[in-house]
């Protein structure tokens, strides 16, 4: 069977022989992992929504706010105040989340000098070593970023993310969701999630769903983030993200993706990537559907914060982990929290540094 074959075959396959295949994958995995659905219960720290991006999606982009919902540069004193808050509730993992490049713009420039600062590399890079510093687990994920600045961070995170969300180019052609966006270029996210690898980073990607894409266009990139992931072995989760309508957005899908869609593209994940990579949904967008997906073999629900929003779907809350477990021990599964670096990836040589290690000591026996 050529690649074509496989491709069109997966996209034929039904429900019931998505979740006999998957049955068979988990199947492979030792007892005492088969049944854990993990999640990570984290806070969001949003550096800044200018971005050079101006996908017709997204509502996180500067362009989408009103005046006073602008965040030119997160202040210092509030981050301070969701590290106290986050100690409170227990939380281990920060998600550093920004517009690409937003020192592009002058007044961010402005905002960084003022602040003693030449780039927004250089606050991004105080603010990891802050987190840590306070026992905080780092998980950064604020664009593209050269080479030589992931490996300046790579020591200050325990784990990082980029989603890939689509390598289809016509999704650049005027009139589609990246016409006005170069950071979204496949190649630059292709080479951003390499260079992760060169530099053993544990690595986040994923997959936005109802974009302009199709099933076809879907399974060809989960072949290539596996394939991504067979050289480097870098890659802890793929994230199945369905777009979620927005107000004022200027996206607007004649027919929205159906979530059956969806569950078929969480399945066919795992088929592709069997046991070697997590499949992650994020709770919030598919509330009602959770036993679905756990039917198809998800393994985690990500980040969930007891206190903080979703900064990209921020009228989707999150669940109370207490709903969640419930839901998972009714369909036989056990639901745990995790740190924002996996256990294989603590014990793989180079992929977790001496400051991660430092604060990771602290957690291991700490995990609620």
């Amino acid at each position: 069977m050529n690649f074509i074959e496989a491709i069109n075959g997966l996209a034929k396959l039904s429900l019931r022989e998505i979740r006999k295949k998957v049955r068979e994958i988990k199947n492979e995995l030792p007892h005492d992992e088969r049944d854990i659905i993990t999640f990570s219960k984290n806070f969001t720290i949003p550096l800044s929504n200018y971005c050079i991006n101006n996908c017709s999606y997204c509502y996180f982009n500067h362009r989408m706010k009103t005046q006073n919902e602008i965040i030119t540069l997160f202040d210092l004193k509030k981050i301070k105040k969701l590290m106290a808050k986050a100690h409170q509730l227990n939380c281990k993992e920060a998600l550093i989340m920004s517009g690409e490049h937003p020192d592009q713009f002058q007044i961010v420039k402005k905002r960084l000098k003022s602040r003693g600062f030449k780039q927004f590399f250089d606050y991004l890079l105080y603010i990891c070593k802050l987190l840590l510093s306070k026992e905080f687990l780092p998980h950064t994920n604020v664009g593209y970023l050269s080479y030589d600045k992931l490996e300046q961070i790579k020591d200050y995170n325990a784990s990082m993310g980029l989603m890939l969300e689509s390598s289809q180019p016509r999704l650049f052609k005027k009139g589609n969701v990246h016409e006005e966006s170069p950071g979204k270029r496949p190649d630059k996210r292709i080479e951003f999630i390499k260079n992760a690898g060169k530099l053993r980073i544990p690595f986040t990607t994923g997959l936005l769903l109802g974009i302009g894409e199709s099933m076809i266009d879907r399974i060809k990139d989960l072949f290539l983030i596996k394939e991504l992931n067979d050289e480097y072995e870098h890659i802890q989760e793929i994230i199945i993200q369905n777009f979620i309508s927005k107000p004022n957005i200027r996206y607007n899908p004649k027919t929205p993706i159906a979530i059956g869609n969806i569950i078929k593209t969480a399945g066919i994940a795992k088929i592709i990537v069997e046991n070697s990579i997590k499949i992650q949904i994020p709770p919030n967008l598919i509330t009602g559907y959770e036993k679905q997906f756990l039917k198809v073999g998800i393994d985690d629900f990500g980040g969930i914060s007891p206190f903080t929003r979703d900064e990209i779907n921020p009228y989707k809350t999150w669940p109370e982990i207490e709903h969640l477990k419930k839901i998972c021990k009714a369909e036989g599964f056990e639901l745990k929290e995790r740190l924002p670096i996996y256990d294989k990836f603590i014990r793989k040589k180079n992929f977790m540094s001496s400051q991660i290690n430092n604060v990771m000591e602290f957690y291991c026996n700490n995990i609620s």
